[in-house]
């Protein structure tokens, strides 16, 4: 179980991490945008270690309900975030309207 939190611990870095690169490279995002996105990482955090955490216990019904419910919830998150992070407009893509 103990590997299993470093792993956790790992991709919840790196997805921090691969937001700043596609997202902040970009352009500069708000705090707004960076709070809606680290709460979507801990959410699926959450649901990735509720779901684990339930199987190791020998509880499949809960796992599959936490599933169920986080899941869904972080499906919403996740859409919300990624619909509002691709609203920022790129350099390449602001120097060319410049340019015009």
């Amino acid at each position: 179980m103990i590997i299993f939190w470093l792993i956790l611990g790992a991709l919840m870095a790196s997805s921090i991490w691969f937001v700043y690169i596609k997202f902040q490279a970009a352009g500069k995002m708000s705090v707004t945008r960076w709070v809606l996105t680290s709460i979507s990482v801990l959410w699926g955090a959450f649901t990735l270690a509720w779901i684990v955490s339930s199987i190791a216990e020998g509880e499949m019904q809960a796992a599959g309900m936490g599933l169920l419910i986080f899941g869904a919830i972080l499906l919403v998150l996740v859409i919300v975030t990624i619909r509002l992070n691709s609203l920022i407009p790129s350099k390449k893509k602001a120097n060319k309207v410049e340019a015009a």
